[in-house]
């Protein structure tokens, strides 16, 4: 009896498709589940870097120390880009009414997320893949920024006890190179009539 088998997303060994899992709209195995898919993508050529640090800033009358942590991942295929995703507030909702903001029509997404970029192509061309739209969700939801430019992607926590990131925050900051390096790869797509507009 023939067994299907499909590649993990991270490490692309080969494993039996039923006991991938499936997040981000990837298929993976349990063991990058389990912490190895941030070294995976290091060994095919992707960068990761952590950072933590402390500032004491003042509030008023008083000084607080705050604690600070950043993940820098840059993708082994170069795609130079410049956007911010943040959650949207009832200030970006309203100036959206007025402004031809960049949307996926996916009502969750769009209610979810507000982006701000000029790149409008090369964002809608990332956006195209539901799979980056919800790694996208997944990251906004955990970070303070998510932030793309010179070919990488930063995201950054601030808190005011110490703080680090855990295992499914780096799965999903994997999973978003996955996304960019398929991007990538994707054929470019033909520009529409809003990116022909754009200044």
């Amino acid at each position: 009896m023939d067994v299907d088998v499909a590649p993990c997303a991270f490490c692309e060994l080969p494993h039996p498709s039923d006991s991938l899992r499936r997040d981000y709209e990837l298929d993976f195995c349990e063991r990058c589940a389990d912490g190895h898919a941030e070294v995976a993508l290091r060994e095919r050529g992707h960068t990761i870097v952590t950072r933590e640090w402390q500032t004491r800033d003042r509030v008023g009358s008083e000084f607080y120390t705050f604690y600070h942590f950043s993940v820098t991942a840059r993708p082994r295929v170069s795609l130079a880009f410049r956007a911010s995703f943040a959650r949207e507030s009832t200030l970006d909702r309203q100036i959206k009414v007025f402004r031809k903001d960049l949307k996926v029509g996916d009502p969750m997404f769009d209610d979810f997320i507000y982006i701000s970029t000029r790149d409008r192509a090369q964002v809608t061309a990332l956006l195209d893949s539901t799979g980056a739209q919800t790694t996208l969700m997944d990251l906004v939801s955990r970070f303070n920024s998510v932030f793309f430019d010179g070919g990488a992607f930063e995201v950054r926590e601030r808190g005011t006890e110490p703080i680090s990131p855990d295992a499914p925050a780096m799965l999903s900051v994997a999973a978003m190179l996955v996304h960019l390096e398929r991007t990538a790869a994707a054929p470019p797509a033909a520009a529409t009539p809003e990116d022909l507009d754009e200044p």
